[in-house]
């Protein structure tokens, strides 16, 4: 994926948010940065950014603008819905939060 620490900061700050706890973000970074299945290595940013909230506001807008910028856009505000249905759902399950999120994508 090639994402660094600086940049998901940077994302988020644009979106009003600042790094209030990194432990789990940066176990997420390393992990999307070290495989090559693009919806694993999202799913991977999704929960430690969506279900551990490491910044103090925009963690799901954060979230989204990540998939996009590596996925694309799947269209019809499809991922705001997906990313707000595991913040919900409080899904902390990788294999649970790649499948719905290739299921989101395949939809189209």
């Amino acid at each position: 994926m090639g994402i660094t620490r600086d940049e998901l900061i940077g994302i988020n700050s644009s979106l009003g948010g600042n790094l209030v706890r990194s432990n789990s973000l940066d176990y997420a970074i390393d992990r999307a940065n070290h495989t090559k299945n693009r919806f694993n290595a999202c799913a991977f940013l999704i929960r430690a950014i969506v279900v551990d909230h490491p910044f103090s506001d925009g963690n799901k807008r954060t979230a989204v603008y990540v998939c996009q910028d590596e996925l694309g856009d799947p269209g019809d505000t499809k991922l705001t819905k997906f990313v707000l249905k595991i913040a919900r759902g409080n899904i902390h399950n990788i294999n649970a939060i790649e499948k719905r999120l290739r299921r989101c994508y395949q939809e189209n």
